[in-house]
């Protein structure tokens, strides 16, 4: 089984990303809206939604939303999260590549670093082919993945916290191209191991892969707060393309 299958089906997950909130989702949710320019009736696929904060924030904007994601869990609570936010979105459990519609979308994110996942360059590569298959004429992909420079010089080798009586320990490293974590888990007696494997793209061979695709208009962003993408400095790679 593939890492993100057991890790994103895990109640772990949520406790690990749970700094992660909807407050930064609609920073930004904002900053994409005011670079793309949608409609107000645009219709916006969230390619692994995760538990759907972004949904939600594109969702509280007014626009039509579908939000996609591999992990049934994760679905779950995105489901709930959007009632708790009195907004509909409508959610499907399905890989990124094996997902079909014969809608097509003003605006699909893939974000929060859901890309690089596969082991296969073309599977990666693929991901942004389908975004490219399902969007209107006009439309724009916009990808949010970590910047391999920034991430090389400044990764931390080893966190831990201590939250609700469990100990997370997180150990990562660089290997074959690749950033590794080791998530530990303990619990009184119990211990749980996860890891995350994602593929280390560089600045120009994600811009590479927009162009091979058909994309135009490609440009930068390089944090959550939309300052220009700097190669060395910025933590992010926010890469908007349109079709």
């Amino acid at each position: 089984m593939s890492w993100y299958k057991d890790w994103f089906n895990s109640e772990h997950y949520l406790k690990v990303y749970s700094h992660r909130d909807l407050t930064e989702a609609e920073r930004l949710v904002e900053f994409i809206i005011k670079k793309t320019q949608p409609e107000e009736d645009a219709s916006v696929l969230d390619m692994a939604c995760g538990a759907g904060r972004h949904a939600i924030a594109f969702a509280k904007k007014g626009f039509s939303v579908t939000a996609v994601d591999l992990s049934e869990l994760l679905i779950r609570e995105a489901m709930k999260n959007s009632e708790q936010n009195n907004v509909q979105i409508d959610f499907v459990v399905s890989d990124i590549l094996n997902f079909d519609t014969v809608n097509r979308f003003d605006l699909i994110a893939n974000l929060f670093t859901s890309f690089g996942y596969f082991e296969n360059d073309d599977d990666n590569y693929g991901v942004i082919q389908k975004s490219y298959s399902l969007l209107k004429k006009g439309g724009y992909f916009v990808l949010d993945y970590f910047n391999k420079n920034f991430l090389i010089n400044n990764i931390i080798p080893t966190t831990v916290l201590s939250e609700n009586g469990k100990r997370i320990t997180q150990n990562r490293l660089i290997k074959d191209q690749r950033v590794v974590k080791n998530i530990t888990i303990e619990n009184n007696e119990n211990t749980s191991v996860f890891y995350e494997s994602v593929r280390l793209y560089s600045c120009e061979e994600i811009l590479a892969y927009f162009d091979k695709a058909g994309f135009t208009n490609l440009s930068l962003l390089g944090d959550y707060q939309g300052s220009e993408h700097n190669k060395d400095s910025s933590q992010r790679l926010i890469v908007f393309g349109q079709k």
